[in-house]
């Protein structure tokens, strides 16, 4: 849909011409007072104000400025000058405005003002919105196994198509990197990339996070907000744990990948579309299906592509490329020399399950990076030793037994710090699904937040107290 233009200038003949002169590229509303013109900013939420910097009865441009970014400061302002004014209107740019214009200027050079204002404004909000892409632990997807291969070749497969693609895989197998790569291999490569974890966000708010909301939507919502979509533009938005969305957003996302349109929150403009959506889940969305939680509609929408990603122990041949990797990038964040793992080590790690995957990894060798800075190389303590199954747990904490009784209390010894391992994978798990969001994270458990937050410190504290 084409771009809203809001014209504030009293001079109607004026406003006439422009608005007959911009009606081919864009919808224009206009008001001759300020008082108007702050009106029509919050009913229709214009994507750009052309402000005449004189106004009839001593009314100054210089003054709505302030108004019109206190209803929304990402709105570019574009002033009407002429000749005599210019030193005002520099006045106006220290002031928020975008760039100001003589009213003798060419419509074509106009336009090109306005282009560039608009994707100005796009820019910002997107430098404002979007966390700054800091450097990952890797860029590209490590391993050579026919399993890695068959996953690369289907990311060169899918990546000029622009159809959806649901990626399944395990946490921690690395369904983001896989999506980031098949941008990075696309000829969407130079255009936004937006993710969004939908597990992370309270499902009042997910709406709004996907598609915006104008000010006054709803309360704290102080001025208007573009959503990811809008954010997204022609690039790819990454909709994580997909799985985890409530039927009214099932229910809105396949409106938008049906129509290609949607509207902000409390909005009545449409704002088209075209972000290639590529979603990922841990969850077999077939069986939530068969259960009535999700959407069969949405279901078949999503997966016209499918890429499953193999979890770590499918693929344990490329486990000391991981490795190699990972504790070359840990050596080089905590400032210490490159060193490689003890091959004895290695080959612990080689048998381990690794039930977290990648990322469970990638965490175990950062830590042992860094707690090995007095030795060549890396050799595993206990602790770690015993966490991958190299010790039972009849080690020298627990005595020789000899008698039934020694046996019954050794056993208990056992069954307990059995108990506390399961309780500490589980906990870990949940607050890394969860973005450590600790009040989502009892929501979705069904537990109150303080047992949850209890049973943090008490692993916190057993952790410490082995170390």
């Amino acid at each position: 849909m084409k771009k809203l233009i809001l014209i504030i200038d009293d001079d109607t003949d004026y406003t006439a011409d422009l608005e007959l002169l911009l009606r081919k590229d864009f919808r224009t509303v206009s008001a001759e007072n300020i008082r108007q013109g702050i009106s029509l900013l919050r009913q229709r939420a214009p994507d750009l104000v052309i402000l005449d910097l004189m106004l009839k009865n001593g009314e100054s441009g210089l003054s709505a400025i302030d108004l019109i970014k206190m209803e929304d400061e990402n709105v570019p302002i574009i002033m009407i000058t002429d000749y005599s004014s210019v030193e005002t209107a520099i006045k106006a740019i220290k002031k928020g405005a975008y760039d100001y214009i003589s009213k003798t200027t060419r419509i074509s050079e106009l336009k090109i003002q306005m282009e560039k204002a608009l994707e100005h404004r796009l820019i910002k909000l997107r430098a404002k919105t979007l966390e700054e892409e800091v450097e990952k632990p890797f860029k590209n997807l490590i391993g050579k196994t026919p399993t890695m291969q068959r996953l690369k070749e289907q990311i060169k497969l899918f990546a000029n198509n622009s159809s959806t693609l649901l990626i399944y895989g395990e946490s921690g197998t690395g369904k983001e990197l896989v999506t980031r790569q098949i941008h990075q291999n696309s000829d969407r490569a130079d255009r936004p990339f937006v993710a969004v974890n939908c597990a992370a966000i309270p499902k009042e708010l997910l709406e709004s996070e996907l598609f915006g909301h104008e000010k006054g939507a709803f309360t704290g919502a102080v001025s208007r907000k573009p959503g990811r979509f809008e954010l997204a533009g022609d690039g790819i938005l990454f909709l994580d744990e997909i799985g985890e969305l409530d039927q009214r957003a099932q229910v809105a996302l396949l409106r938008v990948l049906q129509e290609k349109e949607f509207h902000r929150v409390g909005g009545t403009n449409l704002i088209k579309t075209n972000a290639r959506v590529i979603a990922a889940t841990n969850r077999k969305l077939e069986i939530l299906v068969q259960k009535g939680m999700f959407r069969k509609d949405l279901f078949y929408r999503l997966e016209i592509l499918r890429i499953d990603v193999p979890p770590l122990r499918e693929r344990k041949e490329d486990i000391p490329l991981l490795v190699k990797h990972f504790a070359k990038t840990a050596s080089i964040e905590a400032r210490l020399p490159v060193k490689n793992f003890a091959p004895e080590s290695l080959k612990l790690l080689m048998h381990y399950e690794w039930p977290g995957n990648v990322r469970e990894l990638y965490n175990f060798v950062m830590r042992a990076v860094v707690l090995s800075q007095n030795s060549d190389e890396i050799v595993l303590n206990i602790p770690d030793r015993q966490r991958l199954g190299d010790i039972n747990f009849f080690d020298d904490t627990i005595p020789m037994m000899e008698t039934w009784e020694e046996m019954i209390e050794a056993r208990k010894k056992a069954a307990d710090r059995a108990s506390r391992q399961v309780e500490k994978y589980f906990v870990d798990s949940i607050l890394e699904k969860y973005n450590h969001n600790i009040s989502h994270a009892a929501q979705k458990l069904g537990i109150d937040r303080t047992t949850l937050h209890k049973t943090i410190k008490r692993v916190k504290e057993e952790e410490e107290n082995r170390e």
